[in-house]
């Protein structure tokens, strides 16, 4: 059967996730001896397909993806511009001499991943008091299409809706600067019907 967040439950999982958000910053800032402004802007629900729909098939996109297990099974997965990862990776990467190394690249987005996706499901269990486990990322790049279907692949039961939570990165130079860049990102965590139905009782439980 389908299962469905509510409203609520994605109030309280935005809510969650923001604080998780704001320890990933701190370790961002760190990797990269920047200010970093790191902000949880919006989580909703949708069908799989509906990220085919939003991003055109021309535009490359990288896709990091975290496999989860425990209490709740599925998938982390951040979403990048191509163009964003590689400014992203170059910021990693800009104290380190790695003479355009794709794997030094695909090193740096897979310990954001790492970072991001630890801070967010560290607060999840934390709040929730769920066992969440994550393994070793992988990465993708090309389609949204290829991604996603490698995606969904590395899921051992059928995904039937998305938990999207949309995020910004803002970069400073220095402390005076405006942003010397914006990177838009989205974070989708990918579950299966008893994971959802899982997390919404966790919810629910929390309220006592």
């Amino acid at each position: 059967m389908d299962k469905q967040l509510d409203n609520f439950s994605i109030d309280a999982l935005k809510e969650i996730g923001s604080i998780g958000m704001g320890n990933a910053t701190t370790s961002l800032s760190k990797l990269i001896e920047k200010r970093v402004q790191l902000n949880l802007s919006d989580a909703r629900m949708f069908e799989p397909s509906a990220i085919i729909d939003m991003i055109p098939e021309s535009i490359t996109m990288t896709g990091i993806m975290i496999p989860i297990h425990g209490d709740i099974n599925g998938l982390v997965m951040l979403l990048f511009e191509f163009g964003n990862a590689v400014y992203l990776s170059n910021l990693l990467l800009q104290n380190i001499e790695h003479e355009d190394d794709p794997n030094l690249y695909e090193s740096a987005l897979l310990e954001t991943g790492n970072i991001i996706a630890g801070s967010y499901l560290s607060s999840l269990s934390s709040f929730l008091n769920l066992k969440i486990m994550h393994s070793v990322p992988d990465i993708s790049i090309g389609p949204i299409i290829d991604i996603l279907n490698r995606g969904t692949s590395m899921i051992e039961n059928k995904t039937e809706n998305i938990l999207n939570i949309e995020t910004m990165f803002m970069v400073y130079s220095s402390e005076k600067d405006v942003g010397a860049g914006t990177i838009y990102g989205d974070m989708f965590l990918l579950l299966d019907s008893q994971s959802l139905e899982k997390l919404q009782n966790s919810i629910q439980g929390m309220l006592g």
